[in-house]
């Protein structure tokens, strides 16, 4: 634990007297928040670097190695921006959607896949709604579910080692045969894509993946909440054959899926439907689409459908 922590005041059943981060700047369990067994608090003892304590209104102060309360902080890069070169840049891999639970009744954490390696998978930390890292402790059983292409999996994965650098991330090992169902007939294309929501004001937006039907948005979570049923305009210029073609495309918010890559806490996520797009909307996106999924049949699919048994 690094240096101004006070692992005495990290006390089982009750709750966290300050906030605690990893070594990068990733929050571990928000103040306020219960240490509910045994198991956190050693994750937390292990792996917190400092911490960041309010000790009245408007009056925080954050202590770790060399730092000084008084040194200014650095300038932040917008949200977006750091979403959108990290999606931009890492391939369909870096941002492709997997959900992980304790058991079948258990909540489900959504997580991103990172790599394939074998019947190896490895995810990014799952992260509770205020940001905070869900603990997962290596040989910790998992159920895991996914939406890839046209089909759903479900498979169970033991956590094989988990990790904090260079950012939190978990090693899954996947244990017995793999469930596979076919659900949609359009498949989604994984992309990154700038674009502008019109609501109540203009937002802007990165596309992270899309259908000729819909797509899952990010905003930052700062600016704004959609609420489900919300009616909008989704302003993007997708490129086509060597064209760009500008499209405004009526949308209708489906869900909230909240802050669900821990590598960006500061971007939620949102589903929308397209609302009717017309004859040139739809020939758009459907090239567009088309021209992505030609390169999106990734190691993640081949792995599953290896170890799946198909079902109706």
């Amino acid at each position: 634990m690094g240096a101004g922590m006070e692992p005495d005041r990290i006390v089982v059943g009750k709750p966290l007297p300050f906030s605690i981060f990893t070594a990068d700047g990733k929050l571990l369990l928000a103040q306020g928040r219960m240490v509910d067994s045994e198991r956190l608090r050693d994750m937390l003892v292990r792996n917190g670097h400092h911490c960041d304590v309010t000790d009245g209104p408007g009056k925080k102060g954050r202590t770790g190695p060399g730092e000084r309360e008084e040194d200014a902080a650095p300038v932040e890069e917008n949200p977006l921006d750091a979403l959108h070169r990290d999606y931009d840049a890492g391939g369909d891999g870096q941002h492709l959607s997997i959900t992980i639970a304790k058991s079948e009744t258990d909540k489900a954490y959504p997580v991103q896949l990172i790599g394939v390696h074998g019947q190896s998978i490895i995810v990014t930390a799952p992260v509770q709604s205020d940001g905070s890292l869900v603990p997962v402790l290596a040989g910790q059983v998992l159920v895991c579910r996914t939406f890839q292409l046209t089909s759903a999996f479900r498979f169970t994965a033991v956590a094989a080692k988990t990790a904090f650098e260079p950012f939190p991330h978990i090693h899954l090992q996947l244990k017995k045969e793999v469930e596979h169902r076919q659900i949609r007939g359009a498949p989604r294309a994984r992309v990154a894509v700038r674009a502008e929501l019109q609501t109540n004001e203009k937002l802007p937006v990165v596309i992270c993946d899309l259908s000729t039907g819909g797509a899952r948005i990010a905003l930052d979570i700062a600016t704004f909440a959609l609420e489900k049923g919300k009616k909008a305009k989704l302003l993007a210029s997708l490129g086509v054959l060597q064209s760009k073609f500008d499209l405004e495309l009526a949308v209708t918010v489906l869900n909230s899926m909240g802050p669900t890559d821990s590598r960006h806490p500061n971007c939620t996520f949102y589903g929308v439907k397209f609302d009717a797009p017309g004859e040139r909307e739809g020939l758009v996106l459907h090239g567009y689409v088309g021209e992505h999924l030609l390169s999106e049949f990734h190691s993640l699919w081949q792995m599953l459908m290896a170890a799946s048994t198909f079902g109706a």
